[in-house]
């Protein structure tokens, strides 16, 4: 199969999968993608980010995954090659893409991060405020104490 044979039956393929199809495969694509910049974002090396980043882009790549800006290079590049797609047809499955890319990685990824963040930092903040508490009634009872020797 030549180039343009190919380019025109990914565009057809993408575009005759169900909303829901189109929906779940963009949940799990942007998911990988904001794992993979995730996990770059948190290595200290190039070579940590490089590999950070290929896996899972490599694995939503491979599993053929929806993610809307790649489906916005793919849909009109096989509509200019002569696939037969609809513009609606085109945008209703861009919407699914998009709407699945905001839940797996706004919300599978950035919500739990920020939930699990939030925690950690609320609890330490209560550890900050029991450590200053503890730290300020030893002082006023070894005060009221030297207070009591000094009357004494």
């Amino acid at each position: 199969v030549g180039k343009v044979e190919f380019a025109i039956k990914v565009a057809e393929k993408k575009a005759g999968q169900t909303f829901l199809s189109t929906f779940l495969k963009g949940i799990a694509a942007n998911f990988l993608v904001c794992v993979g910049v995730w996990q770059a974002t948190c290595a200290e090396e190039v070579a940590g980010k490089v590999l950070a980043l290929f896996f899972p882009i490599t694995a939503f790549v491979a599993s053929g995954f929806d993610h809307c800006i790649a489906n916005q290079f793919f849909f009109p590049v096989g509509m200019f090659l002569g696939a037969d797609i609809s513009i609606g047809n085109m945008f209703y499955k861009l919407l699914a893409a998009t709407l699945g890319n905001v839940l797996g990685g706004g919300i599978f990824v950035g919500a739990v991060y920020w939930y699990c963040f939030e925690e950690m930092s609320h609890s330490q903040h209560l550890k900050r405020k029991i450590r200053v508490g503890a730290s300020a009634r030893k002082r006023a009872s070894t005060m009221l104490r030297s207070s009591l020797a000094w009357r004494k």
